[in-house]
């Protein structure tokens, strides 16, 4: 669990790979996840997971746990972020503004 900090300037910096996983399992854990907003939020996480500069290992782990418990306790939402994962790496119908990493194809 997420230590909540009073420090002022906390709310003010970039927020790490780590800070969006532990968002995630947090908007899990209180059942506010929807399809769009895991589908988004996993979507970053896994680009920055991507990037050459990542070293740390341990979030590699919290990401495939964060997967594995979307997995086991929303099974539907889950199919449903898989499917429109696969669906948007295939189609050429993704505004380039969603995922200006990975572009149209085509």
């Amino acid at each position: 669990m997420p230590i909540i900090t009073s420090n002022h300037k906390d709310l003010f910096r970039t927020p790490t790979t780590e800070d969006k996983l532990n968002l995630f399992q947090l908007l899990l854990d209180a059942h506010e996840l929807t399809v769009n907003l895991s589908l988004a939020l996993l979507k970053i996480i896994h680009r920055e997971l991507k990037s050459d500069q990542f070293r740390d290992r341990s979030v590699y782990k919290h990401y495939a746990e964060a997967i594995e418990s979307l997995r086991y306790h929303m099974l539907d939402t889950f199919q449903l972020v898989v499917a429109a994962w696969k669906h948007y790496q295939s189609a050429s119908k993704t505004p380039v503004e969603w995922f200006p990493d990975d572009g149209p194809k085509g």
